[in-house]
């Protein structure tokens, strides 16, 4: 992406851009930190028929989701050009948690960074969520697994046929749902001085099972739920009960490889 590539009416909402500089990048998006004289923007592109779904249904939320309290980045326009994807929003000053994790800070410093982490996780399983996701006709795990059937069919995925059967016929039990982020995992959770000031990629957010958020969260990486102990200081801030094993293979050894 370069400054030309923008489309000028973007550009026209935020004056002249002095800088342009490119974090470390994902696989669905390219994403540019764009400066002017007096504030910074996030800008992310999308130019494929699935990611660019993404990108609409992350706009969407992130509009639903202003004024709960939840650290959301402020939106400012999204928009569609011929193939392509454009989503404009402000810029958290912070780094992903799983960033500041691998850095290897001190354990206090660890420590309060998960707990700031659980806390929020719980903040955003207690918000009411927006009624515009609870009127929808299905259970969120039948949607997600006809979603993942349908990916499967057309799109690359880690997921099989045959973990798909698996999934279909041993549904955890049933739990109550609430708004959950649906990809809430290290790296899209951001940190300043340990503390979350950032939750970004919301296009999975819906009415759902917050179980898959937990699953996602306690994934471990490098410094990060690679032991109990991260895991008991989660859970602890978090406030709820903790997964069985078996609904932590479910979630994320078994959905999240289809998304």
């Amino acid at each position: 992406m370069q400054l030309a590539d923008i489309p000028s009416k973007i550009l026209g909402q935020i004056g002249t851009v002095q800088r342009i500089t490119f974090p470390r990048q994902g696989h669905t998006s390219t994403v540019a930190v764009l400066e002017t004289a007096d504030q910074r923007y996030v800008i992310k592109k999308t130019e494929h028929e699935l990611y660019n779904a993404w990108l609409s249904d992350e706009y969407a939320a992130m509009q639903l989701l202003q004024g709960t309290g939840i650290p959301i980045p402020k939106t400012h326009s999204f928009y569609i050009e011929n193939q392509s994807r454009w989503l404009l929003m402000d810029y958290v000053d912070g780094i992903s948690l799983r960033q500041f994790l691998a850095g290897y800070p001190p354990e206090k410093d660890k420590e309060k960074a998960i707990v700031s982490f659980g806390r929020c996780l719980k903040q955003l399983h207690e918000c009411p969520c927006p009624i515009e996701w609870q009127q929808v006709e299905h259970a969120w795990l039948d949607h997600i697994l006809t979603k993942a059937e349908y990916n499967l069919a057309h799109y690359s995925v880690d997921g099989t046929e045959e973990l798909l059967a698996h999934l279909k016929i041993n549904r955890p039990g049933d739990m109550a749902p609430t708004l959950i982020h649906g990809d809430f995992t290290i790296d899209n959770v951001l940190v300043h001085n340990g503390e979350v000031v950032g939750i970004i990629d919301w296009a999975g957010a819906t009415y759902g099972d917050p179980r898959y958020d937990v699953a996602l969260a306690i994934r471990p990486k490098t410094n990060a739920f690679e032991d109990e102990r991260d895991k008991d200081i989660f859970y602890d801030a978090y406030g709820k009960r903790r997964l069985t094993e078996e609904e932590y293979r479910y979630f994320e050894d078994g959905i999240y490889n289809f998304f």
